[in-house]
């Protein structure tokens, strides 16, 4: 009789969870996007910092910037989905990420820059 229950249960359970699986459709899934997604604006600091990493330099024959853009790709994607799902601090999070990504990356850029000048002027010198 004891088996009987347990196989019982373990049919129940089965079936409730085929049915959600059938009829969820991913529904209670937050990951998934939808159509009307696509159309919503998304929040200015996030406009802000697309319109800032479309000015940017990267030269993709070196790594690190060729990782830092992808990590900013990322990174406002992520920021994206999370204002889609109304989750402002992860979106928060994500823009301020990648507005360090995009200072650090000026930065480097700038003083690579700075040595290149200086090897210059020192050669011609």
């Amino acid at each position: 009789m004891n088996i009987l229950k347990w196989v019982y249960s373990a049919i129940v359970v089965s079936v409730v969870i085929a049915l959600i699986g059938m009829f969820g459709q991913g529904k209670l899934s937050v990951s998934q996007a939808t159509a009307d997604d696509a159309e919503r604006t998304v929040h200015a600091d996030i406009v802000k910092v697309e319109q800032t990493l479309s000015l940017v330099e990267f030269d993709l024959s070196k790594k690190a910037h060729l990782l830092r853009k992808t990590r900013l790709e990322f990174y406002v994607k992520q920021a994206k989905q999370a204002d889609l799902r109304g989750w402002k601090f992860k979106r928060d999070e994500f823009v301020e990420r990648a507005e360090n990504i995009i200072s650090h990356h000026l930065t480097q850029y700038a003083n690579d820059i700075a040595q290149e000048t200086e090897t210059y002027t020192a050669q011609a010198i």
